[in-house]
């Protein structure tokens, strides 16, 4: 049975997967190509702000629960094998380059919010170009994080067994330079997945206890 602590870290892989959902709605910056269309894709910039900038807060900061909770159970199955310094490493960045994505794409909405018409339409299209590069870097990080989670479920009884079979999801994320949407949704199905695997998981048992010493006369 899964502590509370490890259900804290699922419940919080499944709700940092539903916070990001408002973004997908809004758009991909990948869709402008001219300044108008970098213009018109923000539409109302309040509502931008919200949906671009408020509300992944949420998804940064419930993910980086999730992801100290999800090491915690890897590390105490595995021990601490490059696997789990590999799943560390990835979503440090993955979350890292993900919230640069943010704020460079909300920076211009929440410009126009502040300071109106006087901000440039022109600064709308090298902020877009910037937000979709650190999303592409950011995948990533993701890749690594999914396939490396996936290596120590395949080798330990740390998470259920067909989380191993969820690394298939670690493949889309490396095609983001070509298919950003897809990759993007597939990183997002992925916490979904594991945030129920660790609310079902059971509680490791602990491989890097030191024998207790003999006693001495």
């Amino acid at each position: 049975m899964a502590s509370t602590e490890t259900k804290i870290g699922g419940a919080c892989g499944i709700l940092a997967a539903v916070a990001m959902i408002p973004a997908y709605i809004v758009g991909t910056p990948n869709q402008p190509r001219t300044l108008e269309e970098a213009a018109g894709y923000y539409e109302s910039a309040a509502f931008f702000v919200t949906a671009n900038g408020s509300l992944p807060l949420l998804h940064v900061l419930l993910g980086l629960v999730f992801l100290g909770v999800l090491v915690h159970v890897l590390r105490r199955a595995a021990g601490p094998s490059g696997a789990v310094y590999v799943a560390l490493a990835g979503g440090v960045l993955f979350f890292a380059l993900t919230s640069a994505g943010f704020a460079a794409e909300v920076a211009y909405p929440a410009a126009v919010v502040r300071f109106g018409e006087i901000v440039l339409p022109a600064l709308a299209q090298p902020l877009l170009a910037l937000s979709v590069w650190s999303y592409h870097y950011a995948q990533i990080g993701a890749a690594a994080m999914i396939l490396a989670t996936s290596l120590v479920a395949f080798r330990s009884t740390a998470l259920p067994t067909w989380v191993a079979g969820a690394g298939v999801l670690g493949i889309l994320p490396l095609l983001h330079l070509w298919l950003p949407l897809v990759a993007a949704l597939s990183s997002l199905l992925w916490f979904a997945v594991m945030g129920v695997a660790l609310l079902v998981a059971p509680t490791p048992s602990t491989t890097t206890d030191r024998p207790a010493a003999p006693a001495t006369v």
